[in-house]
């Protein structure tokens, strides 16, 4: 079936566009959540999660806090 197909079923049919999308958005879902717990896939799929150079960073600003030096520049962020 064509996503153009799927747009008319949606438009004109929503439970049947349901019918036929939803089991496989379950899936999609279900596996997101399952890779969730996987340290491969979890700071890729969760923003909450930070990376392992995330962790090194905090450590390192937060060392520098506590010995009162300057804290080293945050790279790649998108704040001002």
């Amino acid at each position: 079936m064509t996503p153009a197909e799927l747009e008319a079923i949606r438009a004109s049919d929503p439970e049947r566009y349901e019918a036929l999308t939803g089991p496989q958005r379950d899936q999609q879902l279900a596996t997101a959540a399952a890779r969730r717990g996987d340290p491969l896939y979890s700071s890729e799929h969760d923003p909450c999660r930070p990376t392992p150079y995330e962790r090194q960073a905090r450590v390192e600003r937060e060392a520098a806090r506590a010995i009162g030096e300057p804290e080293p520049p945050v790279y790649g962020s998108s704040g001002g």
